[in-house]
């Protein structure tokens, strides 16, 4: 990478490209540029480049990146109280896309044809100031993009806040698999114990047509203290 990130997004695109984020430019020591694109390159080498900022930004005024998503070779930023840009990776080329942030922090999961109705829905945690950031769903289709259902129920286990765990100030992360089935995992920590561990927990759900929610099953893995050679404890 041609300088260091803070806090680091890291989006595959296609098969073979990745694009690099950094979610708080403005802390970057050494500045550098806020987006990377790592691409294959003519002898099947691969070199970052640096990606140029969306038009209309000065370098002193770079915001933090509050949530992303990949749609095709288009990769989504919202910038915080800036608005909403896309970057075409193969032209190489921003646009604007409205005054307008996700109503999701971090990375979201676009479903173009949601089980067959025709809805562009996107996918991902509600931007709250509340750490139990349920999960929910966005209109893309609407302007500016609406949530159209959150599900308070997809949060932490039960599993571990009776053991202690408290969410981390960290977005859980959402993964697809077709079908209108999902898998969320949360990451959990107790700081108040002697010897602070980690819990991760990941939950599948599956969501019908009309976005009614269905919770099929969770398990929570205990992280060893050195997870070199360590075996995750069920809890």
């Amino acid at each position: 990478m041609r300088s260091g990130k803070t806090h680091l997004f890291l989006v595959p695109v296609g098969e073979h490209m990745f694009f690099a984020i950094s979610a708080y430019p403005r802390l970057d020591v050494p500045q550098g540029p806020p987006f990377e694109a790592l691409q294959l390159r003519p002898g099947g080498r691969r070199a970052w480049t640096a990606v140029p900022d969306p038009p209309g930004l000065a370098r002193q005024e770079r915001k933090d990146v509050t949530a992303y998503f990949v749609s095709g070779a288009l990769v989504y930023v919202s910038l915080e109280r800036q608005g909403t840009y896309s970057y075409d990776t193969a032209r190489r080329r921003w646009r604007n896309e409205g005054a307008w942030v996700l109503p999701v922090q971090g990375r979201a999961v676009l479903v173009p044809n949601f089980l067959g109705t025709g809805r562009r829905l996107l996918f991902g945690f509600h931007s709250s100031d509340d750490l139990r950031r349920p999960m929910c769903v966005v209109d893309m289709d609407a302007r500016p993009p609406v949530i159209i259902a959150s599900w308070p129920e997809a949060t932490c286990p039960r599993q571990a806040w009776r053991a202690g765990y408290m969410v981390c100030p960290y977005i859980g992360q959402l993964s697809y698999f077709g079908g209108g089935r999902f898998c969320i995992s949360v990451t959990s920590h107790n700081c108040e114990k002697p010897v602070n561990r980690s819990v991760v927990s990941f939950t599948a759900v599956e969501l019908t047509p009309e976005l009614h929610f269905i919770k099929r099953q969770t398990s929570c893995y205990m992280i060893p203290q050195s997870s070199r050679g360590g075996r995750a404890d069920v809890i």
